[in-house]
């Protein structure tokens, strides 16, 4: 019985695992994005390893400068490229992901 409350909640944990905060994504990007923190908060146990993760994998998809900050507490002043700015909430972590610059520089 312990095991299938445990399989529940981690199912819905993971629903919900990515909350929107500030969004300037279209769709697809977004969910691209919300699956790469999944899986990065699954595999990785070190926020900087859980950057490296996301970071490679939007490089590898999308060309560009991509950078991934996570953390509890910061803050920020940056430029980014148009559509391409997300800030998600995974419990009480900040995950911030934006791309700068040209696509082809």
């Amino acid at each position: 019985m312990a095991t299938t409350e445990k399989k529940e909640n981690e199912k819905s944990s993971s629903d919900d695992l990515a909350r929107d905060l500030i969004i300037d994504l279209d769709e697809p990007m977004k969910t691209t994005i919300k699956d790469l923190i999944r899986k990065a908060f699954t595999e990785e146990t070190s926020f900087i390893k859980m950057c490296e993760l996301i970071k490679s994998k939007l490089i590898e998809k999308e060309e560009g400068k991509w950078n991934v900050v996570i953390g509890k507490d910061f803050s920020t002043f940056l430029v980014h490229r148009s559509r391409r700015y997300g800030l998600f909430k995974v419990g009480e972590i900040n995950v911030l992901v934006w791309q700068s610059g040209s696509a082809l520089s």
